[in-house]
């Protein structure tokens, strides 16, 4: 049978949760807390390798089946709402190098996504209702970080231009200089999502987090939040990185400089590559719409706070306030053509 993690409270037996901005796991019911180290203390790791599809579990709490799909790696009992890990989703190659913890709680997530829909005027009531807004779920994203660091080489023809008056003429000189440069970079930080599912432009949106608050990965803290774990392989999402990286490169070695015109050709080759398999955190909210057509998706920074997403607009509130703004602009302006004639 596939295993559940929940971590108990030592004093009155119900589940832990993981109190963003902290290093300490509280439980809901007595209040008391407790340490990532006392918590994760006896707790084994479970290797029994991942199948594919839906995988049934059973709740340590009640007892009632959990059943997820194949990237769920935490996640919530439906029937008693206790907070569930599944161990053998972390396991082995899937386990993750790091984790950038949530800083920003539900609390202070719903009142910064209210805030900034505040400023929204054209907004579909039915997504500003309570209901709704409380479906804002904690979700750890997985990302491949990478680090790729090479040796570049231009050679090149450079041009320095002078333009002098002599008397009743312009005298342009023009010098030619045979340009060679090496160097080696760099690239840190590179990110790549790790799950298919998952909108690029969505989560590219709400980046960038702070990279210096990543801290060892420890299931305590996907305890109360739901996590995916990746789909998308080392090799993928390297590959991708590289690509991008070589875009950079020229535009770092063919700077003219002290050069009036600069051309020629750079190479470079990848001496190290460096791939850290991580989960970021982000708030999350979908909303149907009242079409029922395809679903508005809102991201949440769980570290900062920035918000990206496609709001749905009251389409005859929109309509009706273009029509109003309409009639009166052409209300002006026939009653300044009356009082010029």
């Amino acid at each position: 049978m596939s295993q559940v993690w929940t971590f108990k409270c030592p004093a009155c037996g119900n589940s832990l949760e993981y109190v963003p901005g902290t290093k300490s796991m509280q439980c809901p019911f007595c209040g008391r807390t407790s340490t990532e180290e006392e918590m994760t203390q006896g707790y084994a790791s479970d290797t029994a390798p991942e199948q594919a599809g839906l995988r049934e579990y059973h709740c340590q709490n009640c007892g009632a089946q959990i059943v997820t799909d194949e990237t769920t790696a935490a996640t919530r009992c439906y029937f008693c709402h206790s907070p569930v890990v599944l161990m053998d989703r972390l396991s082995d190659a899937f386990r993750p190098d790091g984790v950038v913890p949530f800083e920003l709680d539900k609390e202070h997530a719903l009142s910064a996504f209210k805030q900034f829909l505040s400023k929204k005027r054209f907004l579909d009531r039915q997504f500003l209702s309570d209901d709704q807004l409380e479906m804002l779920s904690g979700v750890y994203y997985p990302y491949w970080l990478g680090q790729f660091e090479g040796d570049a080489a231009f050679e090149g023809e450079g041009t320095k231009v002078k333009t002098m008056i002599r008397g009743n003429y312009n005298i342009t000189r023009t010098r030619y200089y045979h340009v060679s440069r090496k160097g080696h970079l760099r690239f840190k930080n590179l990110q790549r999502k790790a799950l298919h599912e998952v909108d690029r432009k969505l989560s590219d949106g709400i980046h960038p987090f702070d990279m210096r608050n990543m801290k060892p990965f420890s299931m305590s803290y996907l305890s109360g939040f739901f996590a995916e774990k990746r789909d998308i392989e080392e090799q993928e999402a390297g590959a991708d990185m590289e690509q991008e990286v070589r875009k950079y490169v020229p535009g770092l070695m063919e700077k003219s400089g002290e050069y009036s015109s600069l051309t020629g050709k750079t190479d470079f080759s990848v001496t190290c590559q460096r791939m850290r398999y991580v989960l970021l955190p982000a708030w999350v909210l979908t909303y149907q719409g009242r079409t029922k057509d395809k679903p508005y998706y809102f991201m949440m920074n769980g570290q900062t706070g920035t918000v990206c997403g496609r709001l749905p607009l009251d389409r005859k509130k929109l309509l009706l306030t273009s029509l109003l703004l309409g009639a009166v602009i052409l209300g002006i302006l026939c009653l300044g053509g009356a009082l010029i004639w």
